[in-house]
């Protein structure tokens, strides 16, 4: 029985302790995902603090600065945020796609991106093809 608890024993103290390290892990790197409505509710919460936007880019918004970062609006429902990224632009990255942005929300009233993404379109269009097989 003693062997056994030899063993045991530090097999569940080490089970124990990744478990600890991979939760610790995962919360410290989860970051919220809100909508920009929530986000203009929160403000005064949220100054500092690193979130996660998603809103559709407003038409016309994009502007890329002369210090190469990219200025730009989201929207959501009524609520609107200026945006500031400095980083690799996605291709499909446009006026009207919705986009998901990562980082802090200044004093100043601007988003601070360090991460930008867009969503792919839910429906994919391909293009006409040059021939079309005939049936029978």
């Amino acid at each position: 029985m003693k062997g056994k608890l030899k063993f045991i024993l530090p097999l569940i103290v080490i089970v124990s302790l990744i478990s600890w390290l991979v939760f610790a892990g995962v919360k410290d790197s989860m970051v919220y995902y809100i909508t920009v409505d929530e986000l203009l509710e929160d403000i005064p919460d949220i100054y500092g603090q690193k979130v996660r936007v998603s809103g559709t880019v407003v038409h016309g918004s994009i502007k890329n600065e002369l210090d190469d970062s990219l200025r730009f609006t989201i929207a959501d429902g009524k609520g609107k945020i200026d945006v500031e990224y400095d980083g690799i632009i996605p291709d499909i990255f446009t006026d009207g796609v919705e986009a998901v942005v990562e980082g802090k929300f200044s004093t100043d009233n601007v988003f601070e991106a360090d991460l930008l993404l867009a969503k792919c379109p839910t429906k994919y269009e391909s293009e006409e093809a040059p021939y079309q097989r005939k049936e029978g």
